[in-house]
């Protein structure tokens, strides 16, 4: 291919961000409550419509985009998405705003997942990790610098504001790839999936107890800036600033999982969760006290970062012969939490008040203990550094 490599790298990072930005609407959940009329929980569930359905499929839509040529279907995905978010800006129901909210997700796992294969296939011998994890650095930036401006947006100037900011970091993507992306057959051949992996006693209770951590995580997560708001009383562009302080806490978080499942993984799977659930039952305690409050959602910050790390290592150790299909588990168990845990958050908001976010997501992070307690030291499942 005559095309700069590290060209077409940089757009697809770039693409990334912007296909990532849907999701930073978790900062005004309350402004989405508002200008659709309805209820907390409600707009959690439209919230989390778009993890829930990357969790669903992210298994199988990647597979059947794999055959196709690769610009054309990056252009497929990212007009979906113009479309969907014009549509969503626009419209006063909250069922057609959902209906093309869902649409769009459909196709986000064939767009990331494609974008990591080319990444591979483009990169020069020996950088391919490297080219890989520009794209996931994409993905996280994009949460990072998304979420804080949407929320500013949104808690400033309202919900279509927000959307159209979405809205144009989605336009600007779709049109680098038209004007600069050049094609690139698809995949021909037949794909197959070692499902057996999947009816082991290991995988099954490993999973079980994993999926534990994003749902207690994405009920704090996605309520704090809420919390923030209401309990702490911060504001616009106060609050905007300090999520985007906790984002860079996050991708620290990110970097020092890696570096602590490399060197003690059975010890950083199982403290983390007591970790986890300790900061919670202190954010509780201490709710009133802005200091240590702030101390202690930084503290969050770094250890949601890590939890990427967490549950991709966990699959890893469980399905050994087939990276695909774990990095394929680790997506949907990843986004399948995060719906969950926003559709649980939602209703205990509702029903019991924000503080009970807490109490919840320390409740989830004790089972998410226990049961890796059960997996690690009574099972003695073979983790992937263990094995070495």
């Amino acid at each position: 291919m005559k095309a700069n490599p590290k060209i077409l790298l940089y757009i697809l990072m770039i693409s990334a961000l912007g296909i990532n930005t849907p999701l930073s609407i978790v900062g005004i959940i309350a402004q989405i409550a508002e200008y659709f009329n309805t209820s907390i929980a409600i707009s959690g569930l439209y919230v989390s419509s778009f993890t829930f359905t990357i969790a669903i499929c992210g298994l199988f839509i990647p597979v059947l985009f794999s055959r196709f040529e690769r610009k054309r279907t990056f252009i497929s995905i990212l007009t979906v998405f113009a479309i969907s978010n014009i549509v969503i800006i626009f419209t006063k129901s909250i069922y057609i705003a959902s209906f093309f909210r869902i649409l769009s997700a459909v196709f986000y796992p064939a767009f990331i997942s494609i974008a990591l294969t080319v990444c591979e296939e483009i990169a020069p011998k020996g950088e391919e990790q490297d080219y890989i994890t520009r794209i996931l650095l994409g993905i996280s930036v994009g949460s990072i610098i998304g979420l804080p401006i949407t929320t500013g947006l949104g808690t400033i100037f309202g919900y279509q504001v927000a959307m159209t900011w979405i809205f144009a970091i989605n336009f600007i993507t779709l049109l680098l790839i038209i004007i600069f992306f050049p094609r690139i057959e698809g995949k021909s051949k037949s794909y197959e999936m070692p499902f057996s992996s999947l009816r082991t006693k290991e995988f099954i209770i490993a999973t079980i107890g994993i999926i534990m951590m994003p749902i207690g995580a994405s009920i704090v997560y996605n309520y704090q800036p809420l919390f923030l708001q209401v309990v702490s009383h911060i504001y616009t562009y106060k609050l905007s600033l300090f999520l985007f302080i906790y984002g860079l806490f996050s991708i620290f978080g990110t970097w020092l999982g890696g570096k602590l499942i490399a060197k003690r993984d059975k010890a950083t799977l199982i403290i983390f969760q007591l970790v986890c659930g300790g900061v919670f039952v202190l954010l509780y305690l201490f709710a009133n006290y802005l200091i240590p409050v702030i101390i202690l959602i930084l503290i969050f910050g770094v250890l949601d970062g890590m939890g990427y790390n967490l549950i991709q290592y966990i699959e890893a150790s469980v399905v050994p012969d087939s990276p695909e299909l774990a990095n394929g588990i680790f997506l949907s168990i990843l986004n399948g939490g995060i719906a969950l845990g926003i559709a649980i958050g939602g209703f205990l908001v509702d029903g019991f008040g924000i503080m009970s976010i807490f109490i919840a997501g320390a409740l989830f992070l004790l089972i998410a203990f226990i049961m890796m307690v059960y997996v690690i030291k009574i099972m003695k499942i073979p983790l992937k550094y263990s094995r070495q």
